[in-house]
């Protein structure tokens, strides 16, 4: 391995470098890190550091080391420390939030060449040393504060995945609407050096464009980190219960006759009486029943019939009131209780083959609300009978025989659109957790200050028997003037389980579907009495079956489903 990194250092230039990392100036060799002002490739390299503050160059102030350290998902921050000139007044306070950059560039007598940009940001928190007459300045990217100036439609741009009311917090937004929307992906947000926002994949580009060897590599700068098996996730169990009102309309076909013509003559002999129609109209209300429609009725004779010596005579205003028989559709509306459980195992089956089930769980829930609940079920009989002229929102269509169901129409937020987002949500949160947890063995090195390493960069490390490709999980860039030495030192994070060609598919995300409201079969039909005999006290009532307590009572429903969590396992090898 290379044995040190020690270079010549210029003193600190005074330009202002390159907002563009990518500045078309810049040789290719040294865009891609092959090449670099402090990478050895012929003579010695010889570097220096570009340091802005405000917007003035303030490189020849710097003394001491400059280090700029990034990570997955927190923000860069930026450490060195300057030297005003004697006699300098300044006002500490007001450097809070004042720009920062810094570049590492060539050294040339006509001034820094090729810059490339290590750090950009805003700084965070200066401290005077009285002693040295020196100031410390840490700054950072503001990644927080970038990402609270965006809006969710642009972050939903930038990050994609999903995004749940009822699984996060409803009015978060910027950073906490980030991280939630984050816990849905496999991959890390951060910015650039130049302070761009980026999201990068975990899964590594398919070839390095970065590859470092035993001539690159610092001596005793290998390293290697393996996850333990207590951080592991390899099984996520989610319960999710959804809460809504169904509604439901039986319909009850009846048909009564008590008389017809063939014994119409008989009947009046035995002196039995005559059925009212207001009487049925008041049976099927007194049952709490509504008519759909309207009653057909059998009316009264119209022409005399004989009866034994004489005849029974029509008598149009009082038959108009009688009949000897009816049909009718009769309805009952009534509102049940729905109460699904989901029951979902995400789960990755060669890791749970590989370390043993490694377990975490997630929970959810949300009801439905229906605009239109209170007193659904007098609407709906009111609608019916004619008694209301405005429909509600919803009515189950009346179907003869059947008990029919009807899902209402819920706010949106609390729909079942809501109720299945807010489930598929939580298994892409459960596949990113199992991801991450495989993904936290690391390989790390030493190597010459490379501006090219960065945190959305794929890099191979093959070195002493270790050979690793894997995304940049962390980095730190150090430059010491005094030494000459300019060092980058970073991490990649390598997912392994089985072991690299093992195949770990998905499974869709979509939530299994639930049980639909449906139409079913009435247990049994009406019962008519009609005592119609002389002697009799001539009621007439109507029976209706009690509403089954399968179909009003709380329905509790369990939907099970599982779902495949992927993983890409990256290259690392170990050979003794």
């Amino acid at each position: 391995m290379f044995a040190a990194a020690l270079f010549a250092a210029a003193p600190f230039a005074a330009s202002p470098g390159s907002d563009d990392p990518n500045d078309p100036g810049v040789p290719e060799a040294w865009l891609t890190g092959t090449a670099g002002a402090a990478i050895p490739a012929g003579p010695a390299a010889v570097w220096t550091a570009v340091v802005t503050l405000h917007g003035a160059d303030v490189s020849d102030q710097v003394v001491g080391e400059i280090a700029v350290e990034a990570e997955e998902g927190t923000a860069r921050i930026a450490i060195f420390t300057l030297r005003p000139a004697a006699g300098t007044a300044i006002f500490l306070p007001g450097w809070v939030g004042r720009s920062v950059t810094i570049d590492i560039a060539a050294a040339a007598e006509s001034g820094p060449l090729y810059p490339m940009r290590l750090f950009s940001g805003v700084v965070d928190s200066p401290q005077y040393d009285p002693a040295a007459r020196t100031v410390e300045v840490r700054a950072t990217d503001d990644l927080q504060g970038v990402l609270d100036a965006l809006n969710r439609p642009a972050l939903d741009s930038l990050i994609g995945g999903r995004w749940s009311p009822v699984v996060f917090a409803a009015s978060a937004s910027g950073w906490a609407y980030a991280q939630d929307r984050l816990s849905t992906v496999r991959g890390s947000l951060d910015l650039s050096p130049a302070g761009l926002p980026r999201l990068t994949p975990w899964i590594p580009a398919p070839s390095a464009p970065l590859t470092f060897g035993a001539d690159q590599v610092i001596d005793g700068s290998l390293a290697v980190e393996l996850a333990d098996r207590q951080g592991l996730v390899n099984t996520v169990d989610i319960a999710f219960t959804y809460r809504f009102p169904r509604l439901k309309a039986e319909g009850h076909a009846l048909t009564y006759s008590y008389v017809d013509m063939t014994g119409f003559a008989q009947y009046v002999i035995d002196g039995n009486w005559f059925l009212q129609r207001s009487q049925v109209e008041g049976a099927i209300s007194a049952a709490g029943g509504t008519v759909v429609g309207a009653v057909t009725y059998t009316p009264m004779p119209s022409t005399a019939v004989a009866v034994g010596a004489g005849f029974w005579t029509p008598n149009p205003p009082v038959d108009a009131t009688l009949c000897m028989g009816f049909a009718a559709v009769i309805a009952y509306d009534y509102a049940q209780t729905v109460q699904e459980t989901h029951t979902v195992t995400v789960q990755c089956p060669a890791a749970v083959a590989a370390t043993g089930v490694m377990r975490q769980s997630m929970s959810g829930a949300l009801e439905g609300v229906y605009q239109d609940a209170e007193g659904w079920e007098t609407k709906a009989k009111l609608y019916r009978a004619d008694v209301e002229s405005v429909q509600p929102q919803d009515l189950p269509t009346v179907v003869s025989g059947k008990t029919n169901g009807l899902d209402p129409t819920l706010t949106a937020d609390t729909d079942r659109a809501a109720a299945t987002v807010a489930i598929e949500t939580l298994v892409d949160v459960a596949k990113a957790r199992i991801w991450a947890s495989h993904r936290r063995n690391t390989v790390s090195a030493t190597v010459c200050l490379n501006p090219a390493i960065d945190l959305d960069k794929t890099v191979e490390i093959d070195v002493d028997g270790i050979h690793a490709i894997g995304k940049v999980q962390r980095l730190a860039h150090r430059m010491a003037p005094d030494s000459g030495e300019a060092t980058t030192t970073f991490s990649l994070a390598i997912c392994a389980v089985s072991g690299v060609g093992t195949t770990h598919p998905e499974t869709t995300t979509a939530a299994a579907a639930a049980p639909a409201a449906g139409q079913t079969n009435l247990p049994s039909s009406p019962v008519v009495t009609f005592n119609n005999a002389a002697a009799a006290d001539h009621n007439f009532t109507i029976e209706f079956p009690a509403v089954s307590s399968g179909e009003r009572a709380a329905a509790a429903p369990t939907i099970a489903s599982t779902f495949s969590a992927p993983l890409v396992e990256d290259v690392f090898t170990v050979t003794l």
